[in-house]
């Protein structure tokens, strides 16, 4: 099955050689091209940060929430915690 074309933008950036170097390495290391290299750890990394969920996602709007207030991490863990709950 043949991929759709993507629109692409230019974008360049200045390394220096020792980066150049580092990304040399790590392309080769994995079999694949420098840019599929770089690529690939922007995808790891930026599926981890909670400021670029998905446009529809309930995080939207309130991220800055996150980690605001003091109490368990999860209050599924302990059914105790949601004692009167909405009463």
């Amino acid at each position: 099955m043949k991929k759709a074309k993507q629109k692409t933008v230019w974008f360049g950036m200045k390394l220096t050689p020792e980066q150049k170097d580092k990304i040399k390495q790590l392309a080769r290391r994995r079999g694949v091209s420098q840019k599929q290299a770089v690529m690939d750890l922007i995808e790891h990394h930026t599926r981890q940060l909670p400021d670029l969920a998905p446009e529809n996602s309930f995080l939207n709007g309130v991220e800055h929430l996150s980690g605001s207030v003091s109490g368990p991490s999860d209050l599924s863990t302990n059914p105790t915690y949601m004692d009167g709950f909405g009463r």
